[in-house]
């Protein structure tokens, strides 16, 4: 590596320097200055040049891709611009031509909120008939609120829960909301004991607070008041004290109160807390209130603007329509403003990800310069995408299949390079290698033809882009060279990765990427039989084995999408669709709080997981293993 090519040149300075300075007389031409070289070999040199040409193609491109002058590649900055740039310029020089709009764009831009950030509420007024109510005492802006100006009767729509349990619904068949507000109670039904009555621990999914909201913005409601169920055991208390955007976005302008002032919105001889025993029963559905109530709200959401980076192959013949997708995410976190315990500092990402830029423009030249001279008479076009917003929750090529340059049919595979710059003893990881049933022989076929020791997983799922295009029912191919202390650290810099190892990954890459651009196409599968080969970036002494959602967040708990074979969550039984809800006594308000209990444990400790499952909570006790 060379960092440890630059640790050996420190060490091969002689001992033996004087002690002081000293001056000479110099030649008389200084082109006769040439003093002989104190280091052994010229170490560097002899690095690069045993290396070999593409090495030394990868760690150019790597070190202006994670020079301090790119800040990180935050996305929307001046320096995700600079990185774009550099890119486009790349695929102009191999003669590819732009993927988007008709062919004549590089770029396809897309808006994007980070998640858990605060909006910036602008104005904020809430008033019942004629009065006018205090913010912050009385009321806060939810941060999944619109912005708008409104005055509309209130109607009651109790917990708006459109399906629940034993033919539970809050609205009946003709239930219209249109210009409606709709006072809405948190969570779900509640037992005498104000505990739920679908969930023998916290809430059940019926509770998830966007699926409510949504319920009651389709049937028409021009705005939302929510307040807290009265004497709610497992639920919040008070007001929300963040403006928190975990409850997703909408366009209509949303508040919470207090339940004073909900009874305040009331007719004298309700309250919030009758109401509320009539939802619990099932013996109301919508119901008009005899009172308006007024919003004025205006929101400004923490977008960024980013961009997709696609330059096109095109491919000739019958498989000319057919495609091959080669991607790698170029965003980092910037000075860390997402994913790092180092937020303020500079993440430069030369592994995350500059090393998959770098391999990918390689192959971009390398293809090139095949199609033009192979004698193939069909081949199938590739796309060379350079996804950005990776870091953020894998946005860019969430787009990208939602808003795809092409049939989604007629991609044959997508190859994934996402942090690459790292190979160590030849080993690689391979993860998706069974979402193709022709995967089982080609996979083994190229692997066993090179030098690479391959950790092969099935799965199709993990945190990366390659996860997008898995859910359409692609074949994906994820190439990983493994976990670094330097990830998502400062530390992230060109000289603590390997650039021998980055072309070796690039020549394989090539490899597998010549066998799917003239076979017969793949046969997609989901009998996958195990998971992604990272479930996570984040170093922890012991491996769960769990798949969480990455677009299902719930209110309380981790929704998983399947576990890894062969893990403790595998060995307990865990399985797709369960809920984690608590870790022993500790709630599981989402993925980032189980890895700080994962981060503290040991291998051979035992867990109990509190699980939902089919709307029942269950226990399951997991022995923790080792990666």
């Amino acid at each position: 590596m060379v960092r440890l090519i630059i640790t050996a040149l420190l060490f091969s300075i002689p001992s033996h320097s004087p002690p002081s300075g000293s001056v000479e007389d110099g030649p008389f031409s200084v082109r006769q200055f040439q003093p002989e070289s104190t280091l052994e070999d010229d170490a560097l040199e002899s690095y690069f040049k045993s290396a070999g040409p593409l090495a030394i193609e990868f760690f150019e491109h790597l070190t202006l891709l994670s020079n301090p002058w790119l800040g990180g590649r935050e996305p929307g900055t001046e320096g995700s611009k600079l990185a774009g740039d550099y890119i486009t310029w790349n695929l102009e020089k191999t003669a590819l031509i732009p993927a988007f709009d008709h062919n004549t764009s590089w770029f396809q831009p897309f808006d994007f909120n980070i998640d858990g950030t605060a909006p910036n509420v602008k104005k904020a007024f809430f008033g019942i008939d004629d009065m006018a109510l205090l913010e912050e005492r009385d009321y806060v802006v939810l941060g999944n609120s619109g912005s708008g100006t409104i005055t509309a009767p209130i109607t009651f729509v109790g917990y708006a829960i459109e399906s629940g349990d034993n033919g539970y619904s809050s609205f009946d068949d003709d239930s219209d909301l249109t210009g409606q507000i709709a006072l809405m109670l948190r969570y779900e039904p509640l037992d005498e004991n104000g505990a739920s009555q679908w969930s023998n621990r916290r809430f059940s999914p019926h509770s998830n607070i966007k699926n409510k909201m949504q319920a009651v913005i389709d049937r028409g409601a021009v705005g939302v008041i929510l307040v807290n169920p009265p004497n709610c055991r497992d639920g919040r208390r008070g007001l929300e004290t963040t403006r928190s955007s975990r409850f997703g976005s909408t366009n209509i302008p949303i508040v919470q109160c207090t339940e004073q002032i909900a009874n305040i919105a009331l007719p004298s001889e309700q309250s919030i807390a009758q109401l509320k025993q009539l939802a619990d029963d099932g013996e109301i559905t919508t119901t008009p209130i005899n009172q308006k109530a007024s919003l004025n709200i205006e929101v400004e959401t923490s977008s960024l603007l980013a961009k997709n980076i696609g330059g096109i192959l095109q491919g000739r013949g019958e498989l000319a329509d057919e495609w091959l997708v080669i991607g790698s995410h170029y965003d980092h976190v910037g000075f860390g403003y997402t994913g790092t315990s180092t937020p303020g500092v500079l993440h430069r990402g030369a592994d995350d990800n500059a090393s998959g830029i770098s391999a990918n423009l390689i192959l971009a030249r390398l293809f090139s310069e095949f199609y033009e001279s192979s004698e193939d008479e069909s081949l199938r076009s590739i796309l060379f995408i350079f996804f950005d917003a990776e870091e953020a929750g894998l946005r860019g090529s969430a787009h990208f299949v939602k808003e795809p340059t092409m049939d989604l049919e007629s991609i044959n595979a997508m190859i994934n390079l996402d942090m690459v710059g790292n190979l160590s003893n030849d080993n690689l990881s391979i993860s998706g290698t069974g979402t193709a049933i022709e995967f089982e022989e080609f996979v083994p076929e190229i692997i066993e033809a090179s030098t690479i020791t391959a950790s092969l997983t099935p799965g199709g799922t993990g945190p990366s882009d390659h996860t997008n295009f898995y859910a359409k029912d692609i074949p994906v191919l994820f190439f990983f060279t493994g976990m670094t202390p330097e990830y998502h650290t400062p530390q992230d810099e060109a000289f603590t990765t390997n650039p021998a190892g980055g072309a070796i990954v690039t020549e394989l890459t090539y490899d597998f990427a010549k066998g799917l651009v003239n076979d017969n196409k793949l046969t997609f599968t989901s009998n996958t039989k195990g998971g992604a080969g990272r479930t996570t970036r984040m170093p922890s002494p012991v491996r769960l084995g769990i798949h969480p959602s990455y677009s299902e967040i719930l209110e309380t708990g981790i929704l998983l999408t399947g576990v890894s074979e062969g893990t403790s969550a595998a060995d307990a039984g865990l399985q797709a669709n369960d809920i984690l809800l608590a870790w022993n006594d500790v709630e599981l308000t989402g993925g980032r709080k189980l890895m700080e209990l994962l981060k503290d444990s040991a291998p051979g400790d035992e867990i109990s997981f509190t699980v939902q499952r089919e709307g029942k909570n269950i226990i399951v006790k997991v022995t923790l293993k080792a990666p």
